[in-house]
């Protein structure tokens, strides 16, 4: 079969990191595969993942303006009709372009897989009916990545015509860098016991202005412990007026290539956002045995038992994650690490989600 993906980008993030690893597979099962991004990879980070494309895949980019521009549509049109795929799989809101291409296209199947809660991909009343009109009439066939999408699609399309599919990743491992953050970290376990971490982009959606007020609370009562943030972002005029009320024993490291690493060497993975789909840094958490703390948000509530494969705050209110990162300190021995291992192999892997995608894409 000859697969191809669209992806505006491939900045660092779950949705990105995704695609990579989808592609990645499908290829690796045998597939042809093209993985096009529109905007310039040259630039701003856009070719994050590129590194980790494999030679198997066909990588195009487009090196096109940023900003939704009807011109797109021709370019789009123009590398389906050079490649002639059997399948189109977009992502996020580059569904836009595809609309229309899927009538000029009507032999080709298009798929759409919506990364987030349905009203928070769309951005006026036209586009809510021109997504409802393709969905519906499947023309565009609708991809959802957790129950809690899949409600949220049903409720707002009064439809239901989706494919529910989790998302998976592909097994994490260990960088070059390993024994380097190990050494790093084992300096700070030095004045500390227990190392949480946040992996996330600053960004309204990922709440951490909450994260540390409650984690400054923690650590201001005397709790020997240690928040380490990865991501971009930060160095915004909101970003840096939040590091600046941080507490000294929370780190901002950037943006980093081997999270792995940080993963494998830390107690505990923190998410306080305030809508998701379904996080691909759970599943990374999940697949290291680090255990994961987070918000009762989107894919989150289906994922985490509380107590049992992680725990959930009751609410997105600060007391309410005070209270579930409490729970953690005296509890925090009654989840396994090989444990969340099983549970990810069992349900999250990137070969099952794969298989699913080419079952769907044959139907």
């Amino acid at each position: 079969m000859k697969i191809l993906q669209i992806k505006y980008s491939l900045v660092s993030g779950g949705a990105e990191r995704f695609v990579v690893d989808l592609s990645n597979e499908l290829a690796y099962i045998g597939h042809h595969v093209y993985l096009a991004t529109l905007l310039d990879d040259s630039i701003n980070n856009n070719g994050f993942y590129n590194r980790e494309i494999s030679e198997k895949v066909n990588y195009i980019n487009l090196k096109l303006n940023k900003g939704f521009r009807l011109s797109n549509i021709y370019h789009l049109g123009k590398l389906i009709k050079s490649i002639k795929p059997d399948v189109v799989h977009c992502h996020q809101n580059l569904v836009n372009y595809i609309f229309p291409l899927s009538i000029v296209f009507s032999k080709i199947k298009f798929f759409h897989t919506t990364h987030n809660d349905a009203p928070k991909e769309v951005n006026s009343f036209l586009e809510y009916w021109l997504r409802k009109f393709f969905f519906l009439t499947e023309k565009v066939r609708a991809i959802t990545i957790s129950k809690e999408t899949s409600k949220s699609f049903a409720n707002y399309y009064r439809s239901n015509k989706y494919t529910e599919i989790y998302n998976g990743r592909k097994k994490p491992l260990p960088s070059e860098e390993y024994e380097q953050v190990t050494k790093f970290i084992d300096k700070l376990r030095a004045k500390t016991k227990i190392i949480f971490l946040h992996i996330g982009r600053f960004a309204p959606q990922k709440n951490q202005e909450l994260l540390i007020n409650v984690f400054n609370r923690l650590i201001n009562e005397g709790k020997p412990i240690v928040l380490l943030i990865i991501g971009a972002g930060f160095d915004s005029e909101k970003g840096n007026r939040l590091k600046s009320i941080a507490s000294n024993n929370i780190y901002f490291l950037g943006e980093k290539h081997n999270v792995t690493d940080y993963y494998l060497n830390s107690d505990a993975f923190c998410l306080s956002s305030i809508h998701e789909g379904m996080p691909i840094t759970l599943i990374e958490a999940l697949a290291c045995g680090c255990t994961p703390i987070c918000t009762p948000v989107g894919g989150i509530c289906d994922t985490i038992n509380n107590g049992s494969t992680g725990f959930l705050s009751e609410s997105l209110s600060e007391d309410d994650f005070y209270n579930v990162l409490n729970l953690y300190l005296k509890q925090k021995d009654t989840i396994s690490k090989d444990l969340l291992i099983t549970y990810y192999n069992s349900n999250f892997s990137i070969i099952e989600c794969a298989n699913q995608h080419v079952k769907l894409f044959n139907s």
